[in-house]
């Protein structure tokens, strides 16, 4: 038997004895027909629990925020990203890793690493056998154990097999067969873990009808979070020519990705994004707008892939422009570590509007002036 989980992310407050609720969140009215209905996360609280997230909302066990959107991503080849957070003004909220079919026992160090630095692990792992063997069984075992270890994870962690198959071949409704096995598998160990399905995003919405969402997602299996690979191309040389268009995230993405997030009660988050040299000089603020619009249409991560590991630009942020780009928007994003929400501090986007800062402010026993419902403590 798997150990018992608790939920994360609760702090007490036992000096004020009324009742709250939250907000509910907006992404999960009754579902498609042909897409499994996956309920929101609870977002009920009393006085004497408060969500521990630093923009005041709720999370539920497995990571997923009620509202607001973490900031990280992926960093070198699977780095510590200390160094990286030493140029921020906090840890990042979601970290990126990739691990083959044999590194589970790597990949729970490094998520009891990343609890333990107030970070959400989102792994990724290769399967052991192929789809088709997986879809009837043969990487049962396998599953198990990843379940079974990650049960030890004393923190939420986002699990994913096989992201972006899109480009890698043979029959997609295999990968779907697969996903369907694996995802109650998975989830069986505890109710840390969510488990992820994570795609490209431009082949579902633009690209051949097989990889629709509609048709590569799996029939009667939870899945917790939808993730999606996008970039900025800007600057990038492709077929003989530069790319000297911003993507259109909001109106050819988000949006869509909202209204599929309503019908299906999924919560969606960027696995993976990317923004060039050029991308940044041409828009310094670009990043910031893209998070923004992803905050406002339901988005609960921005993963950045800060690695240039099969890229065909350099993502990483390498450059003082790039940095600062990031750093900006980071400021605005949502972490698991502790701290009394909407005081005196940074501006956040995603906030609780439900609770008055007051009210926040002094369940977490601060002092300090509030400036606004829309201001945040940030660490």
């Amino acid at each position: 038997m798997f150990p018992a989980r608790r939920v994360f992310g609760l702090v007490a407050a036992a000096s004020v004895v009324t009742t709250l609720m939250l907000a509910p969140p907006l992404r999960a009215p009754a579902a498609a027909a042909a897409v499994p209905q996956v309920a929101a996360p609870a977002t009920l609280a009393t006085a004497e629990t408060v969500a521990r997230l630093s923009n005041g909302c709720s999370v539920s066990s497995r990571g997923i925020p009620s509202c607001g959107a973490y900031a990280g991503g992926a960093y070198n080849s699977n780095t510590d990203p200390g160094s990286w957070e030493s140029w921020l003004s906090k840890q990042i909220g979601v970290r990126r890793t990739y691990f083959g079919p044999t590194g589970i026992d790597k990949a729970v160090a490094t998520a009891k690493g990343d609890i333990a630095n107030h970070r959400v692990p989102w792994v990724s792992f290769k399967a052991p056998y192929s789809w088709a063997d997986m879809a009837n069984g043969r990487g049962d075992a396998w599953a198990r154990e990843i379940a079974r270890k990650l049960a030890t994870v004393d923190g939420p962690v986002w699990v994913a097999v096989h992201h972006e198959p899109e480009n890698d071949g043979g029959d997609i409704t295999r990968w779907t067969a697969m996903q369907a096995r694996l995802g109650p598998i998975l989830r069986s160990g505890g109710d840390n873990v969510a488990f992820t399905i994570i795609l490209m995003g431009w082949h579902q919405f633009y690209g051949a009808d097989k990889f629709r969402l509609e048709n590569m997602w799996p029939r009667n299996t939870k899945v917790d979070i939808a993730g999606f690979d996008i970039y900025d191309e800007y600057g990038m040389t492709k077929n003989g020519s530069t790319v000297t268009k911003h993507k259109d995230f909001r109106g050819r993405y988000f949006e869509p990705l909202k209204a599929w997030s309503a019908r299906t009660g999924v919560p969606w988050g960027l696995a993976e994004t990317g923004f060039g040299e050029a991308s940044v000089r041409d828009d310094p603020a670009i990043m910031t707008k893209t998070y923004k619009a992803l905050v406002d249409n339901g988005g609960i991560a921005f993963s950045y892939f800060n690695t240039n590991l099969n890229s065909k630009l350099d993502w990483r942020l390498n450059s003082s422009l790039r940095q600062k780009a990031f750093r900006d928007l980071h400021r605005l994003s949502v972490t698991r570590s502790a701290g009394p929400p909407m005081c005196e501090g940074e501006e956040m986007v995603g906030v609780d509007a439900s609770l008055s800062p007051e009210l926040l402010c002094r369940l977490l026993g601060s002092t300090r002036e509030v400036r606004s419902p829309v201001a945040a403590w940030v660490p």
